[in-house]
């Protein structure tokens, strides 16, 4: 997702006025090395230097060295393996906020169905908030007067253009917001299919350059998240050309494509609220590709996806329900076969066993900054992995610490952390937090004698202190804690960065996450 807070990887985990600060002195460089006066080089050198490559910004980590078996881990014959760690009263608090946040109708439930959360929390400024960070988003992706770091690139490596970024705004549509007369019934719809959701109207990409370590692909600056099937939205606008809707999710505010959108009435709310209510399923597969009763394709559902489900009834097998849009843009509910190794009835039991069920189903797949080919980054895989447990987290890495109780332990030393983490954090239920990367402490493992965290996490890479290359990891993986890692003692460990917070999830909280500029509502 699109935030300065996603990644411990890339320069991007830094505040954007930050960040765009030490990306100039890292372009500054790179133009003046090239330029050092050298002395006479013989024709060897001469084909030496033709047939050379530049020095790399990327280069692999040997993650083969670090056992991926999850059983390793979390021990099948272990006796805690099927012990909750998270009580089923707390389960149960946890389910029914996560409910209220997608299909409430109660006067705090952060719905976007609900007419009260709309009104006092969506358009509490009256539209006007939601035109301003349009502008803002429209300046930060114009090229014009930008310094080198902070020239955006299209897919063929060329700077975007005045015109592109004009076409953009003019299709945006700004001043429909400030337009905004509260809530209005119709608005309320649902996502038939998995979408992207993007900071403006455009499936352009927009990368910074690729000779700066971290940026480039896949670091699609307008990319801020993905929708999964089935999520309730609100649309908030709609661009000049029809394609685009601007919709308020339970996560984040951001553009989506109109087709993938069907509105819904009260009729439709109904009867999938009470569906939800009686049964409410969760994908715990990476992705289930979902046929409707006639065998139509509909979409294919991520790990995490919440749909009802209607349960078997006599002859009658059970089946999952699914939202199809008509030609007319108005949602209907089909059902679809229900494959019970794909989808489960939510919550799943909190225990050890269900946890490696998930991280089985998605360790080593791809990153995917802001959900990226439907791939999950770091604060996705966390909540992918939560939802089946029936627990709600936000969609930002540092919004995510609002979910628990939160420690700071920024002012402490890397080796103080990690004594933290083995001697005060709670295993499968403890969030860490580095200042743009969010992981899950599993537990402790001994490693050449010495107990150490280990920590579940999608990741991008490492970097050394000089931020010189990404040693890309590129995806979910399992990793000790370490101070250093052997292969490449050059590299910063992910216990020295300069905010590390813990939480450590129980009871939810009953404050909304801090609002941010992809959720302003909170």
């Amino acid at each position: 997702m699109r935030t300065a807070l996603d990644s411990s990887s890339r320069l991007c985990t830094l505040p954007r006025a930050s960040r765009a600060r030490l990306l100039a002195l890292v372009f500054a460089a790179a133009c003046v090395l090239p330029g050092c006066a050298t002395g006479p080089t013989s024709q060897t050198g001469h084909a030496q230097a033709a047939n050379a490559l530049p020095p790399d910004t990327v280069t692999l980590f040997p993650i083969e060295h670090y056992d991926q078996n999850v059983d390793h881990w979390i021990d099948p014959a272990s006796a805690t393996y099927d012990k909750p760690f998270l009580s089923p009263e707390v389960q149960r608090a946890q389910f029914d906020a996560l409910f209220a946040r997608y299909f409430g109708a109660g006067p705090n439930d952060p719905s976007p169905w609900n007419r009260a959360f709309v009104e006092q929390r969506v358009y509490r400024a009256g539209g006007s908030d939601i035109a301003a960070l349009q502008m803002r988003r429209l300046a930060w992706f114009d090229n014009a007067g930008k310094a080198p770091p902070r020239i955006g690139y299209g897919m063929n490596f060329r700077p975007h253009t005045k015109a592109w970024i004009d076409a953009i705004e003019r299709n945006a549509n700004v001043s429909q917001f400030g337009r905004a007369s509260g809530f209005d019934a119709g608005r309320r719809a649902i996502a038939t299919t998995a979408l992207y959701v993007r900071e403006l109207p455009t499936i352009d990409p927009s990368f910074y350059s690729h000779r700066i370590a971290g940026e480039g692909y896949p670091f699609d600056n307008l990319q801020v998240s993905a929708l999964r099937p089935g999520t309730p939205l609100y649309v908030l606008g709609t661009s000049a050309d029809g394609a685009w809707r601007y919709v308020q999710t339970p996560d984040v505010q951001g553009w989506v494509r109109s087709d993938g959108v069907a509105s819904v009435d009260d009729a439709f709310v109904t009867a999938w609220r009470a569906a939800a209510r009686q049964s409410l399923g969760v994908v715990v597969v990476a992705s289930a590709a979902l046929r409707d009763g006639g065998g139509v394709f509909r979409f294919d559902a991520p790990a995490g996806t919440l749909l009802p489900l209607r349960p078997a009834s006599g002859a009658a097998p059970g089946a999952v329900l699914v939202p199809a849009r008509d030609i007319d843009g108005r949602a209907a509910i089909r059902t679809a076969r229900l494959d019970s190794n794909e989808i489960v009835p939510a919550p799943l039991a909190a225990t050890p066993r269900h946890l490696a069920q998930l991280m089985k189903a998605l360790i080593g797949r791809p990153y995917g900054w802001g959900n990226t080919n439907f791939d999950n980054d770091c604060s996705a895989e966390l909540q992918s992995i939560f939802a089946a447990f029936g627990v709600w987290l936000p969609r930002h890495s540092s919004t995510q610490m609002s979910a628990g109780a939160m420690t700071d332990l920024s002012a402490s030393t890397p080796a103080q952390r990690l004594d933290w983490l083995v001697q005060h954090g709670a295993p499968m239920r403890t969030l860490v937090y580095i200042g743009g990367h969010v992981m899950l402490y599993l537990g402790n493992a001994e490693r050449d004698g010495k107990t150490v965290p280990l920590v579940y996490q999608d990741v991008w890479g490492l970097r050394p202190a000089d931020n010189s290359r990404r040693a890309v990891i590129g995806g979910s993986v399992v990793l000790p804690l370490l101070l250093t890692y052997p292969e490449d003692q050059s590299l910063e460990s992910l216990a020295g960065t300069p905010t590390f917070q813990v939480s450590i999830l129980g009871t939810p909280a009953g404050n909304a996450p801090s609002q941010d500029e992809e959720n302003p509502a909170g």
